[in-house]
């Protein structure tokens, strides 16, 4: 069986979660504070390591119980954005959240994640798509989800994110969904 050492509270330990819950793929979960800093790791007990959030979604694309959601051409580069955006993300909340002093979560760079992430559910929402990854949910929406779902968290204000709101509330539905603290029931 397939062990993820993350953190709870890390969102790129959540995004394994996620993605693992939402495909069905039996995982035990092992408390690793280590991931805040470096991000979750994905062992088998038999050899198989990988690190990072990239190389966990990987693995999972190549599992046979698993449909190909692993993007090809110019949807990889959608793939690397989302998980640049997440890394960001991830860096500002565990900044404003462990500072000592109040801190201002809501930077320039994070405003500027919020907006692209917007753009691009706009975009795909025009042009028919479901899901960022297109017809159906993909690691793209996976990776991202984290970002859209914490914002409150950050005291960010989705009054100006129609589209992120609408996919936050898709993704909530989806069967096998499974939530992370700090992640608002509404919106």
């Amino acid at each position: 069986m397939l062990s993820l050492n993350g953190w709870v509270m890390d969102e790129r330990s959540y995004a394994a979660r996620l993605a693992a819950s939402l495909l069905a793929i039996p995982l035990t979960i092992q408390t690793d504070r280590r991931a805040e800093i470096f991000g979750p790791t994905l062992g088998d007990g038999e050899g198989l390591y990988c690190v990072g959030l990239y190389e966990i979604l990987h693995h999972f694309s190549r599992l046979p119980t698993v449909e190909s959601l692993w993007p090809e051409a110019d949807s990889r580069q959608a793939l690397e954005w989302a998980l640049e955006a997440l890394e960001s993300f991830s860096q500002a909340r565990r900044q404003a959240l462990g500072a000592t002093m109040p801190e201002e979560a809501e930077t320039d760079a994070v405003t500027l994640i919020f907006r692209a992430l917007e753009d691009r559910l706009s975009a795909a929402y025009l042009a028919g798509q479901e899901w960022l990854s297109g017809a159906s949910i993909g690691f793209i929406d996976i990776t991202v989800f984290p970002v859209a779902g914490l914002a409150r968290d950050l005291g960010i204000s989705m009054d100006l994110y129609p589209a992120i709101r609408r996919f936050v509330r898709k993704v909530r539905q989806l069967p096998g969904f499974v939530t992370m603290p700090g992640i608002a029931a509404c919106h």
